[in-house]
């Protein structure tokens, strides 16, 4: 099997640590504009099977050039060029995955999602979003099967990786720094009854009772790209939000016009303000080496969980289900603090390239078969849980 992976930043270079370690993965191409970060992710791996190359993602031809030759093309590289690596796999009879939509979501997802043919007739597939807490999607479609109908599905993503001990910190959110502050600028959307309707971001905020060990912690709305999948793939559903807890610190940032792309004129020089802010943000790369200290020292958790609301039998119900995730355990098993986005990225990776996907076409997790991706999962040691709530009746 031969694999892809563009983009060597925080979570390319975790997924083709990854990819290096599993024995039915024969080659390996890690590739980045930076040859130099390629090359310091291939090395990190320490196998002879990882080669390095320059890419310029903004570039199809360029990137077909790279990818050659590959049974799958992982993209990890910044959202914004979600549409030229995909051309390129289509065009290279290669299977593709990426992490998340690009902006604004609800104007590019349905184009993303009307590839689907072009994808099925090649007899390829595109699998969209396979990263992070996207994959609770996965669960929601295990339940969604098991349920006569859905009402509601409301995602929840809290955890304690927002505890600091310096009493100053600098903004560093640990993965791209750009998608971690512009996934805050548009306005959160909201399914219901058929029609997605916009709130404001950081709105609808709330105290939500995660299982322990988090505990109670507050989040609020953002623009998700399940809010627009999930109704596409589950179609009783009537009602799908996503909350998760504020990057305050973003916030500030965007509230100043700090994220702004729009040229301002300062002391006579015209800069955008963003590319300032950016370029002063350390880079999310992580070494093994730099991160294990730290992570042993203090353990950070996750969850990432969706109550699912329906009815089974002619009886409400509600299925509860949740993955809690431990920066500890995610370095100890995976060599990487990211495995959350990184370990459902390469494993999907994989089970294209071995032809084990039979969907065709463009899917996000939840249009996936559940049952094979949960059990995939769980030989990686990845669970979800479960919890049901029941209406007793007289």
């Amino acid at each position: 099997m031969e694999i892809s992976v563009i983009g060597a930043g925080a979570q390319g270079s975790a997924i083709a640590f990854i990819l290096a370690k599993d024995s039915e993965v024969s080659g390996i191409v890690s590739a980045d504009l930076d040859l130099d970060a390629a090359k310091r992710a291939a090395e990190e791996t320490k196998s002879d099977k990882i080669s390095a190359e320059r890419v310029d993602a903004g570039k199809v031809d360029d990137l077909l050039r790279v990818i050659k030759g590959s049974d799958t093309v992982v993209n990890a590289t910044l959202p914004r060029f979600n549409p030229n690596i995909m051309k390129a796999a289509l065009k290279g009879s290669a299977n593709y995955v990426d992490l998340s939509g690009y902006g604004p979501i609800k104007d590019t997802i349905p184009k993303v999602l009307a590839l689907k043919d072009s994808f099925k007739d090649a007899g390829l597939t595109a699998v969209i979003h396979q990263g992070g807490p996207f994959t609770t999607n996965v669960a929601v479609r295990y339940v969604a099967d098991r349920l006569d109908r859905v009402d509601e599905i409301r995602f929840r993503l809290g955890g304690t990786w927002g505890e600091r001990e310096e009493l100053i910190p600098a903004w560093k959110p640990g993965w791209s720094p750009e998608t971690a502050l512009t996934e805050w600028i548009p306005s959160a959307a909201i399914y219901e009854k058929g029609k997605w309707r916009h709130v404001p971001p950081f709105s609808g905020v709330e105290k939500y009772l995660f299982p322990e060990p988090i505990g109670s912690a507050t989040v609020c709305n953002i623009d998700y790209e399940p809010t627009y999948t999930i109704p596409c793939f589950i179609e009783s559903v009537n009602y799908v939000d996503y909350k998760i807890q504020p990057d305050k610190m973003a916030g500030s940032l965007i509230k100043m016009g700090l994220a702004s792309d729009k040229l301002i004129n300062v002391k006579g020089v015209e800069v955008a303000p963003r590319d300032v802010l950016l370029a002063l943000t350390p880079p999310a790369i992580e070494t093994r080496e730099k991160m294990a200290p730290e992570f042993r020292e203090k353990e950070r958790y996750g969850c990432s969980l969706a109550e699912v609301k329906g009815e089974k039998n002619g009886k409400k119900i509600t299925h509860t289900v949740y993955r809690i995730s431990n920066t500890l355990v995610d370095y100890e098993r995976w060599g990487t603090t990211g495995g959350g986005v990184a370990v459902p990225a390469a494993l999907t990776a994989i089970m294209l390239a071995k032809g084990e996907i039979s969907d065709r076409g463009v899917v996000p997790p939840e249009g996936l078969d559940s049952k094979l991706v949960l059990a995939r999962l769980a030989e990686k040691g990845w669970f979800f849980r479960e919890r049901i709530t029941k209406e007793i009746h007289k």
